[in-house]
């Protein structure tokens, strides 16, 4: 599959988010580039979502799509914001257009029904069952796992996280570091804590940010969204956490 990605070579930027129309269709190419390589999600209007792995050419790329093994070959040529895209195997073709140079582009501008639909599955609170990455093949749980810690993702674009699990990293780190009480943090502390993260949708995607800004620094959580026997499955994009969630009645 890879075997296209060897060499890589100077091009025209193609990273940002396109949209165009197939067959009375419409989707989005979402591209980031990594050097030479091309990485990024293809999507319709479902959000229904297929990963992109490419290599740049002069005037273009060539690349794969793939949903669970199944592979789409593509090719393209693109001209400032002009993209088009011809799927290999089929020869169809798709004229896009870059709507953004920003990956983080309101995808509910494109698609507002299933924006709508996947962000009122999510909203409400949710009891975390387990939380695990996978290492060898093997799930790797979390301390978190069997706490039954609550968050509440809410209308408003609060994150809010329960309170006992930030006292429980508290009481953690005053032990491991033998921090005196009166430097512990205080039941305010820990409110204020759980009140400080946003949430708002990326293309199928959850983003988890500080609702204030941390100055020099850019602190936030992709996770990709999944539901599977009514419980939501959120795995962070970068460093593969998975967190399994059971809706609170």
């Amino acid at each position: 599959m890879i075997s296209f990605l060897v060499h890589a070579t100077r091009a025209q930027s193609v990273e940002g988010v396109f949209c165009g129309n197939l067959d009375g269709n419409t989707y989005v190419l979402k591209i980031r580039e990594q050097g030479g390589i091309l990485m990024g999600e293809w999507f319709d209007e479902s959000l229904s979502q297929k990963d992109f792995i490419g290599k740049k050419q002069e005037n273009g790329f060539k690349g794969i799509l793939d949903k669970e093994g199944e592979e789409q070959e593509v090719e393209a040529t693109i001209f400032k914001k002009k993209l088009q895209m011809v799927f290999v195997e089929s020869g169809k073709g798709i004229k896009m257009e870059r709507i953004s140079k920003s990956l983080d582009y309101d995808f509910s501008k494109i698609f507002p029904e299933a924006n709508k639909s996947l962000r009122n599955r999510i909203i409400g609170v949710w009891i975390l069952k387990e939380r695990y990455r996978v290492e060898n093949g093997q799930k790797i749980y979390s301390e978190e796992t069997g706490k039954d810690y609550l968050t509440s993702i809410n209308p408003d674009g609060k994150y809010l996280l329960d309170i006992r699990g930030i006292r429980d990293v508290d009481e953690k780190m005053a032990r491991e570091l033998n921090i005196p009480p009166q430097h512990r943090l205080k039941a305010s502390d820990l409110f204020e804590m759980s009140q400080m993260l946003s949430w708002e949708l990326v293309g199928n995607n959850i983003k988890v940010f500080p609702t204030q800004a941390i100055p020099g620094k850019n602190v936030e959580i992709l996770k990709s969204i999944e539901f599977k026997d009514q419980n939501l499955v959120l795995t962070e994009v970068v460093k593969g956490w998975v967190e399994v969630y059971e809706r609170k009645k």
